[in-house]
């Protein structure tokens, strides 16, 4: 799959102490064949990884929840992020990666990250998820790209502020993995992360 046009250019732009960790993680997503597994079940290594990002966020007992592929409209129709566990958590992320990145002076270069890296992933997910889900509907193929352009977006962010103490353990990274094994992580609600 081709990676991503012009990544030197935001890295390049950025010109941090962590562009190649945000390169890095650009060409990652660059090879993503996004929902390549879509609706096969009981991969481990996803589980495995789903379970990391719970743990990070202080969710130690998290059930994994395969759903059908027959299932997923109605499941996000009735998603609701109130009733997502880590969601309190994670609203409060990108203020936190803001503060830190501009105590560090890397402000303009997450600004940078926060322009470009949404609009590389949409052009890069769009065909692939529409070819997946098209068959549920506009409303579906959008839920999905957006998240995975929050998914991958989040991700890059915090790989800039990444050498910061405290901010060593990016948690988007085990979702980016997910992905990468061709499935969708769907969210918690109370002990049950969802995936399909």
């Amino acid at each position: 799959m081709a990676a991503f046009p012009n990544t030197n250019t935001i890295t390049k732009d950025v010109l941090c102490l962590n562009d190649e960790r945000v390169d890095r993680l650009l060409q990652r997503l660059s090879r993503v064949n996004w929902l390549s597994s879509f609706a096969e079940k009981n991969d481990e290594q996803v589980e495995q990884a789903i379970k990391e990002f719970a743990h990070f966020f202080g969710l130690k007992h998290c059930e994994i929840k395969w759903i059908a592929e027959e299932e997923l409209p109605s499941f996000l129709e009735e998603m609701k992020l109130e009733y997502n566990d880590v969601w309190p958590q994670l609203q409060q992320v990108p203020e936190k990666i803001k503060h830190q990145a501009e105590q560090a002076g890397r402000l303009d270069a997450l600004l940078t990250l926060a322009d470009e890296v949404p609009a590389l992933i949409f052009h890069h997910c769009f065909d692939k998820l529409f070819a997946a889900l098209g068959r549920y509907g506009s409303s579906v193929v959008t839920t999905a790209v957006c998240y995975m352009m929050y998914i991958g977006g989040m991700a890059c962010a915090w790989e800039l502020v990444s050498d910061i103490e405290g901010w060593e353990t990016n948690p988007f990274l085990s979702l980016i993995a997910v992905l990468e094994h061709g499935h969708w992580p769907l969210g918690l609600i109370g002990n049950q992360f969802y995936v399909i």
